[in-house]
C-alpha cells in the first residue's frame, strides 16, 4: 500500500477516519483490582490516538467474563467512567496534534 493511500481518509459506515491505520486490540492488563481502567490505560490510548481506528483491548461485560487479571470491565459505573476518561483524553490528545 502506498504512503498516500495509507494516510488518506476513509469513510467506514457513518464514521470518517482520518487515515487507514488501524490499531489491533491488545490486552494490556493495566486496570485496577476492581477492573476499572486507570490513568495508565488512558495514557496508552492517548499515545496511539493518531491511528485512524483503535480497537480496544478485551473488556469484560460481567464479573464472570474476565479472562485475565487486571483486564478492564465495562459493567459498573466506575468502569464506564474509566473508559469515558480514556475516550475523552484520546480525543483531546489527538485534537492537540491537528
Amino acid at each position: 500500500m502506498s504512503k498516500e493511500i495509507l494516510f488518506s481518509s476513509l469513510r467506514l459506515g457513518a464514521i470518517q477516519l482520518p487515515n487507514r491505520v488501524v490499531m489491533a486490540p491488545l490486552t494490556r492488563m493495566r486496570a485496577d483490582a476492581a477492573h476499572v481502567p486507570t490513568a495508565l490505560n488512558a495514557e496508552y490510548y492517548a499515545q496511539r490516538s493518531s491511528a485512524g481506528l483503535i480497537l480496544s483491548e478485551g473488556t469484560a461485560i460481567s464479573p464472570q467474563a474476565h479472562g485475565y487479571p487486571n483486564a478492564p470491565g465495562i459493567y459498573t459505573a466506575e468502569q464506564i467512567a474509566g473508559w469515558r476518561v480514556i475516550t475523552v483524553r484520546s480525543l483531546i490528545f489527538e485534537g492537540k496534534r491537528n
